[in-house]
């Protein structure tokens, strides 16, 4: 038996091929983010509903080990809400444990919002780098360490945040081009490849941003990355950061750093 990974369509539903219905239909059990976004897929294509357990970001490490050990006598299928499992969505852990058992893998290839956005952008593909979703905390520093990359770079982003991130970019990196690929294969897709700025202003003038976002920065010169420097701190400044770290008194650590300091200073 096996651990099969199945794409599901990310907004358009005859986008699941045959194959993926056909392995959809012959399933012993279906591992889904989310039961009932896939019971509504199973009943919009008139498959049988099988057992379907959730398995999700917050239970995939306690229960992946029991999938993928389900898997050595089963069909075991993994869905993801939409698009293809394990691509920032759960599954990685699922399908490391079937590695590790020697359970067989097979991949369903089909929907991804990844291949998608890279294909309609026209930035080269090859290299490129995906950094999955961006970070909630510290935006502006993961915006920078986004830019300091010269390829292709492809975010994904929730459209009540795509607005701040984009506007942390422009103003880092304003010239820089890139495409917001917005709603893909729904009826209301959107592809706009623009400088980071002209982006920038034009979202932030709308009303609201509806549908999941995907960011694709294109080639360019890349940010130098900031390098700390102790340029214009004193002796004393520096002796209270490293007191803590070196568990001793702040006159300890300055006198240390005394004998350490150039003498032609």
């Amino acid at each position: 038996m096996a651990l099969w990974l199945v794409a599901t369509p990310i907004g358009t539903l005859g986008d699941l091929s045959p194959r993926a219905q056909e392995v959809l239909a012959s399933a012993d059990a279906i591992a889904a983010e989310d039961t009932r976004t896939a019971r509504k897929l199973l009943a919009a294509t008139g498959l049988r509903a099988p057992e379907l357990l959730a398995l999700h970001g917050h239970n995939e490490s306690e229960i992946g080990d029991r999938v993928a050990e389900r898997a050595r006598d089963e069909e075991i299928v993994l869905v993801s809400e939409a698009g293809t499992p394990g691509i920032s969505d759960p599954g990685a852990t699922v399908v490391s444990a079937a590695h590790r058992l020697g359970v067989p893998v097979r991949s369903v290839p089909g929907p991804s919002a990844l291949a998608a956005a890279l294909a309609a952008t026209g930035f080269p593909a090859v290299p490129s780098t995906f950094l999955g979703f961006a970070s909630r905390k510290g935006r502006s520093g993961w915006a920078r360490a986004a830019l300091e990359r010269g390829e292709t770079v492809v975010v994904f982003e929730a459209p009540s945040r795509v607005v701040d991130l984009l506007g942390r970019m422009a103003a880092l990196q304003p010239e820089r081009e890139a495409c917001l690929c917005r709603e893909l294969s729904k009826a209301f897709e959107e592809v706009r490849r623009d400088t980071l700025a002209a982006l920038a202003t034009d979202l932030g003038t709308r009303d609201a941003i509806k549908g999941e976002c995907v960011l694709v920065i294109g080639p360019g010169q890349p940010l130098r990355p900031v390098s700390p420097t102790l340029e214009g701190t004193s002796l004393k400044d520096v002796a209270k950061v490293l007191a803590g770290r070196w568990r001793v008194t702040r006159r300890e650590a300055y006198q240390q750093l005394l004998k350490w300091e150039p003498k032609d200073r």
